[in-house]
């Protein structure tokens, strides 16, 4: 079980980190609806980070606080991807909350990285 947890897990950020720069892009270049299926796809990918994290999270590492601050920051960085997207599709300025976005997610990943090869 813990396997699976972890890689869904893994997978998603990975599919997530590619999926946000293709739809910002997307957005920027005035594909609305290619930007807009593949937001949609990025949020399903969001849903199973949360699904999985929050299992691995309360399954198996409930102790421990390190985890829990990088739930916190997961959830910033989902909140940073959502208005990055949702203010590039109104063709509003958003490249600080993208760049926002990219550069914590890169913390939240390595921050999961680094923790499994203790």
């Amino acid at each position: 079980m813990y396997n699976m947890l972890l890689e869904s897990h893994v997978g998603g950020w990975e599919v997530a980190f590619v999926l946000l720069i293709i739809a910002y892009i997307l957005h920027r270049m005035g594909k609305a609806k290619a930007g807009k299926i593949l937001h949609m796809i990025l949020r399903l990918m969001i849903v199973i980070i949360l699904v999985s994290g929050a299992g691995l999270l309360f399954s198996y590492h409930a102790t421990d606080v390190y985890f829990y601050i990088k739930a916190i920051l997961a959830l910033v960085v989902f909140g940073l991807m959502e208005m990055s997207l949702g203010r590039a599709s109104r063709q509003q300025p958003s490249l600080g909350f993208f760049i926002g976005a990219i550069v914590l997610m890169v913390v939240v990943i390595l921050f999961g990285y680094e923790n499994f090869r203790w």
